[in-house]
């Protein structure tokens, strides 16, 4: 394992992406349970040991990729095993790596030298004739021009090439691949040339592209797939969520400058623009991501395009964000100076970084419509996420990963690393390497979901260019919190690759500029992009800038957020941080004891400043789920149809009404005896937990009891998370509630002040949110402070 990584060091994991319709399949369905793709490779196993004799030297450059890819991930005593290949073999491509991972010929060819196959298309020197002819009349000449030259010239080789496909339309894509491959190896390009969505980050964009494969077809033929063709822009295509409804005004005359939040939420997209001089709220726009409609891609089931609990299709979440930009005012975006990104924080995703912008503007320039469901060449560029839900990490696993930690040799500074836990980056990794390691085949880059939203907006495609801060490297775990860098001994234990892990940067880093084209998401051109940061500390800024005169982390004050779920933050100063340490050190369990918690000190987004959190899996969820629970029962009961019309909007004021009557029924019962432990979705420390309903009696079982118990158990949950050292400073201090589950639900505002001395003490915000925060991140650069009109 570490030969085959030292070998391929300068490349990573950089093979093609373009990989074998094989590891396709196992990509897709890996990442979500690992079984059937350790199936599939114990079969190809067998069958690769049959083959040893057969296959010898007779190994295309995209199978070299491929292999030199999986060597650093699964190790080459493992590769050499599954895929029958000699060990001198394979260490000889890794020796070549940098070599084979850069050649920028066709995919097939055996070797890199010059020779190659012959060319496919008997005809080839006429049909270069032919496009040298349209180029010399001053003419564009596209895929569509060729393939009419093809079948009014050499009909007869047309129709034996159609015979082996699979359909017409699969015919016409597979045609028009080869017309494009025929001029990238002829050299028919031009520099400076961006026709339809094909072209390249340095704008050499290839004469024949598929934006214009439909514009010539013969009468009577299959038509070519016309989707690139006209791509919808975001104005002109569909939009289904508007802008909030919100008393925020946008001066047509206005030019101040403006400064741009993006919030990338498990749930929705928000996007935020405030003033720089007064950060007043100019414009809002939320798009959920359940509005925006995926097409299926090639080799998946029509259910692996909808979300899963733990995994999210990376594609709904790009064109969720391109829609959100777009639904802000034009005035607004123009005037933009700068872009903050913040997001769901733990969770992971995998991509190629020099395929990523291509085929990000493809995805955006059509609205994910530009691969057929039939077209066999199809390879994704980019994972699934992993979200912070994900629970595949079974604590026997996470146990043995902590066992492997501990036995690794330490080497350099001592500070422990940051915890692992389900849903956590580092963990989702090492058990992707363990149970499906052909998934991430191709991938030489990973990050959170908002650091692969800001490498497709900055435009970049290197590895070298993926960055993450010190807040969301943290979640991960495995974060040196004193050198803030990854911790080696967990990097070595976990067999994670180092070189594709993101750099880790301080909060308010520019990490590049806004790029043109659709990648941009329709932000403005070449305005620095920031780092993106965590939401949860994002949220904290925002609050504090609500506060006082200077977004600074220097007043004593707890943050209580209650969303899907919910956290409990506390602004701590290094002293604060010390007596902890100092308090775990001199109690003989509390270590083990804190290590077991739910509660964790996190850097945040100023110097010598930390966040204590208490962060649970339960919060707006839960309360959501009893909701869904009391309409399913209605339903069962035959109380309420069975089935919906379809009409969404009847849908959801029906939802909302329900909502409004288990609060108002709770309101009634605040004093019950039953107690309900909301846990259901366990927690990170403790995946197994479940939820409980105790002092259960016939007197207390109504709505309003369960409800009011409920709110109450969401509640008291974080509070009993709050280490004892802390937890006589949170009734005393001011405390700030944020949240659409806080703010909405009256019951969890009634028993958040129970643990308070005085109610006025609590401070709901509404404008406290997370995409608020990340616009403000100029302010951490040491520039005018950002104060928020509230």
């Amino acid at each position: 394992m570490e030969a085959a990584s030292a070998a391929a060091t300068g490349a990573g994991i950089a093979a093609s992406p373009v990989r074998s319709a094989g590891a396709r399949v196992s990509r897709s369905a890996g990442l979500s349970t690992g079984a059937r793709t350790t199936a599939i490779a114990s079969e190809a196993s067998a069958d690769a040991a049959g083959r040893r004799i057969q296959q010898r030297a007779n190994y295309s450059v995209k199978k070299k990729r491929e292999l030199i890819a999986l060597a650093q991930v699964a190790g080459v005593r493992e590769v050499c095993r599954m895929e029958g290949v000699p060990r001198r073999t394979l260490r000889h491509w890794l020796d070549d790596a940098e070599k084979i991972n850069s050649f920028e010929g066709p995919d097939s060819r055996k070797s890199i030298g010059r020779s190659g196959r012959r060319e496919i298309l008997p005809f080839g020197r006429e049909l270069s004739a032919f496009l040298e002819e349209g180029r010399g009349e001053g003419r564009e000449m596209t895929s569509s021009h060729m393939v009419d030259y093809i079948r009014q010239h050499h009909a007869q080789w047309l129709e034996g090439y159609m015979t082996d496909k699979k359909s017409a339309e699969s015919g016409q894509a597979a045609l028009t691949r080869l017309c494009q491959r025929f001029v990238e190896r002829h050299g028919f390009t031009q520099a400076g040339t961006a026709t339809g969505v094909g072209a390249t980050r340095s704008s050499t964009a290839t004469i024949i592209t598929s934006a214009s494969t439909a514009a010539a077809t013969s009468p009577g033929a299959p038509a070519m797939n016309a989707t690139s063709t006209m791509p919808v822009t975001p104005s002109e295509a569909p939009q289904t969520a508007t802008v909030d409804d919100n008393p925020y005004e946008c001066e047509p005359d206005d030019d101040s400058p403006l400064l741009f939040g993006l919030d990338i939420g498990t749930t929705a997209i928000k996007c935020v623009v405030v003033s720089a001089d007064g950060g007043r709220t100019v414009a809002v726009a939320n798009v959920s991501l359940s509005d925006v409609i995926v097409p299926t891609r090639p080799g998946e089931e029509e259910e692996v395009v909808e979300n899963r609990i733990g995994v999210q299709n990376v594609d709904q979440v790009l064109l969720a964000v391109q829609r959100a930009v777009n639904l802000l005012p034009g005035t607004a975006r123009r005037r933009v100076t700068s872009v903050g990104v913040c997001g769901q924080m733990h969770g992971i995703v995998w991509w190629c970084s020099r395929a990523v912008h291509e085929a990000a503007e493809r995805l955006l320039a059509t609205g994910g419509n530009w691969i057929r469901a039939d077209d066999d060449s199809y390879e994704p560029v980019w994972s699934e996420l992993i979200t912070w839900q994900d629970q595949r990490c079974s604590p026997s696993f996470l146990e043995n990963c902590r066992e492997k930690i501990a036995r690794t040799k330490t080497t350099g500074n001592g500070s422990p690393p940051s915890r692992i836990a389900a849903g956590y980056g580092l963990a989702s990794f090492a058990y992707t390497l363990e149970h499906s390691p052909r998934t991430l085949v191709g991938m030489d880059a990973c990050g959170t979901i908002h650091d692969f939203v800001a490498f497709v907006l900055c435009g970049h495609a290197l590895p070298s260019e993926t960055f993450m801060d010190t807040t969301d490297a943290h979640s991960w775990g495995g974060l040196n919190l004193q050198t803030q860098t990854w911790d080696p001994r967990v990097l070595r234990a976990l067999r994670i690759p180092s070189s594709m892990l993101p750099a880790v940067k301080k909060p308010g880093t520019c990490i590049g500029h806004s790029s043109a084209g659709h990648a941009g998401f329709g932000l403005p051109v070449n305005k620095p992009v920031f780092v993106p940061m965590g939401d949860h500390p994002c949220s904290v800024l925002a609050a504090l800038s609500q506060r006082q005169s200077q977004p600074e982390g220097n007043s004593k004050l707890t943050l209580v957020n209650i969303g899907t779920s919910a956290q409990m933050a506390m602004v701590l100063t290094g002293a604060d941080v010390a007596k902890l340490s100092s308090s775990s050190e001199s109690t003989p369990d509390a270590t083990d004891k804190q290590d077991s918690s739910s509660f964790e000190v996190r850097p945040f987004l100023f110097e010598d400043r930390f966040l204590g959190v208490a962060a649970s899996l339960s919060g707006g969820n839960t309360f959501a789920w009893l909701v869904q629970q009391w309409q399913q029962w209605a339903k069962e009961m035959g109380l309420a149809p069975a089935h919906d019309d379809g009409n969404e909007e009847q849908a959801a004021q029906r939802e909302a009404e329900v909502y409004g009557r288990l609060i108002e029924l709770g309101l009634q019962c605040q004093d019950t005896e039953l107690t309900f432990v909301p846990t259901l979705n366990g927690e990170r420390a403790d995946p197994n937990a479940t939820g409980s309903i105790l002092n259960l009696r016939m007197r207390n079982w109504s709505m309003g009891d369960i409800s009011a118990a409920l709110s109450r158990g969401l509640v008291d949950n974080l509070f009993a998370m709050i280490p004892t050292e802390l937890q006589p400073l949170v009734p005393v201090q001011p405390m700030i509630g944020t949240g659409n589950a806080l703010v909405r639900n009256e019951l969890l505002q009634r028993f958040l002040l129970r643990h308070l001395a005085q109610p006025s003490q609590l401070q709901l915000q509404t404008a406290a949110d997370a995409a608020v925060g990340a616009a403000l991140t100029p302010s951490l650069l040491g520039g005018p402070p950002v104060v928020l009109n509230v």
